[in-house]
């Protein structure tokens, strides 16, 4: 399918009750950072755009548990991730807070806009629903406050969906539904809420396959749309949220995904000056949609129904990029459950380096389905990098350094950077694919000259960029690694006498890790 010259990725908003660990860095954000990179390498002009999800009930418990207020919650975490982010190499363009005062009442516009327009246009419908409250607290048990088993899998869930199959559950099809904060019984009410549902639902499940969907992910779409057609909530319980003058005091707006991504579409038209938000029909811009599969719903059916009620208005994502689950030591990653290890005390308290630990998770197959990494194999990865450089880059470069001739052929390096990019568009991309060529182009050079590098260079650049600029500006190229400048190659010096990696550190210990481990909590 084609991609637009223009490109807007948006990965998915992280909720701020935590700091990001390594299911969050090696899944969603990781993917939108190395598609971006391989997609400004050919010549595109891409924008990564998102922010952190404050309106989730999930920062009410986290507050709750650490003792402070929701807003205080919301800005410490915020600014966190922002960090997390950073310290793994992933750039973004902008990075939203809704609840901040740049953002608020523009956000909060937007939902109540969408919901007026679907309410005009009859694709929105007041329906009766069963809601659990706890009886002692009257608390309604949504979200994080809800704990059962899921309806398709039967394994232990939370919340609205399964993060084992995917499934996306109302809160009265839970089985076994119970509160997750005591032992107060549950209490059934009736409740009324606004739903859209998709106007032509085999529409939506084609949409998916023609654009390359992958079947362990298009399964939980198909699931919905014979389950219920494709019917999606708009508003819930809550008295944390986006409210609105329309709704009761104990209803907010649904946060959705995709409409905090139409809003990150109206950062970029305004930082462009474009004239329309990139998810105006026939806007010229390829939007792009990045998640984990435990979002299936949001992420794939959400769009396209709003999209079909919007009636013109709104277009949803072109491409969806679904990563599975990061287990780690046998179980998924969690920051509720506090389980895997944190970007923040790796990359801030150790040896290992944002390209180091980009290589080790690019491995875990997650454009497949899930996938587990453990300490030892995280290790072992990290330290295949390090012997690398130590035997086979530095000597390469101090070669060069010693006696220095121009690169003057750039055909085979052309060659490998397009097969490997061809893995990195945004449908159906394969980034353990695309680190397999890297790895075989580094592995195995006929000669370990200029030539080489530059494929080194070019090819490492989407997976680890700090490592493939050093190389990239010793060879005397400019700016980023870039298909188009290796393509009007002429015979250029290397520039500087230094190496890829001055300071390498030795073998990297798993002990040494261990104090850096979480493992799960039963909560």
């Amino acid at each position: 399918m084609h991609i637009h010259q223009k490109v807007l990725l948006v990965p998915m908003q992280p909720t701020p009750n935590g700091r990001m660990h390594i299911g969050h860095g090696g899944g969603t954000y990781l993917r939108a950072d190395v598609i971006a990179r391989a997609l400004r390498a050919q010549g595109h002009e891409v924008a990564v755009i998102t922010g952190s999800d404050v309106y989730e009930d999930w920062v009410v418990a986290a507050a709750h548990r650490e003792g402070r207020s929701p807003e205080e919650t919301c800005r410490d975490h915020h600014a966190g991730i922002a960090r997390d982010l950073a310290h793994l190499s992933i750039e973004l363009d902008a990075w939203i807070d809704p609840s901040g005062e740049e953002h608020r009442d523009a956000y909060r516009q937007l939902h109540e806009d969408v919901l007026t327009r679907l309410r005009t246009t009859g694709a929105a419908r007041l329906e009766s629903e069963r809601i659990p409250f706890a009886e002692d607290t009257g608390r309604a048990l949504v979200g994080p406050w809800i704990a059962g088993e899921c309806p398709n899998c039967g394994r232990a869930c939370g919340g609205s969906t399964c993060t084992y199959c995917g499934e996306y559950f109302l809160p009265e099809q839970m089985v076994r539904a119970r509160s997750r904060i005591g032992d107060s019984p549950v209490e059934w009410r009736t409740e009324q809420n606004w739903f859209t549902t998709a106007n032509d639902p085999h529409a939506i499940a084609e949409r998916q396959r023609a654009a390359g969907l992958r079947p362990v992910f298009l399964a939980p779409l198909l699931r919905a749309l014979e389950g219920h057609g494709g019917r999606v909530r708009l508003t819930g319980q809550g008295d944390w949220g986006i409210h609105s003058r329309a709704l009761p005091a104990d209803k907010v707006i649904s946060n959705g995904y995709f409409l905090y991504s139409v809003y990150c579409g109206e950062v970029h038209r305004a930082s462009t000056g474009a004239a329309v938000n990139p998810f105006t029909p026939g806007s010229g811009v390829t939007t792009v949609g990045l998640f984990g599969s435990d979002n299936s719903t949001p992420g794939l059916l959400v769009p396209d129904v709003i999209a079909q009620g919007s009636k013109g208005t709104l277009a949803p994502f072109d491409a969806t990029v679904v990563n599975g689950m990061l287990h780690f030591e046998g179980h998924k990653c969690s920051t509720s459950k506090r389980h895997g290890i944190w970007l923040s005390e790796l990359l801030e308290g150790t040896s290992v380096s944002a390209d180091e630990l980009r290589y080790a998770l690019l491995h875990a197959p997650l454009d497949h389905g899930p996938a587990d990494i453990s300490l030892q194999t995280l290790t072992h990865r990290i330290n295949a990098l390090r012997t690398w450089q130590t035997a086979v880059l530095r000597p390469a470069l101090d070669r060069l350094r010693e006696q220095p001739h121009p690169v003057r052929r750039a055909e085979p390096a052309l060659k490998a950077a397009k097969g490997q990019h061809a893995l990195l568009t945004p449908y159906s991309p394969d980034l353990t694919a695309a680190v397999a060529a890297f790895d075989e182009w580094i592995d195995h050079p006929l000669v370990p000259d200029a030539q080489w590098l530059v494929g080194v260079a070019l090819l490492g650049y989407p997976l680890l960029p700090k490592l493939a600029h050093r190389i990239w500006t010793q060879l005397g190229f400019s700016d980023e690694p870039d298909l188009r400048q290796a393509a009007r190659l002429e015979p250029l010096p290397l520039r500087s006498p230094g190496t890829a990696a001055d300071v390498l550190p030795g073998p990297l210990d798993p002990a040494a890790l261990q104090s850096y481990v979480h493992l799960q909590n039963p909560e």
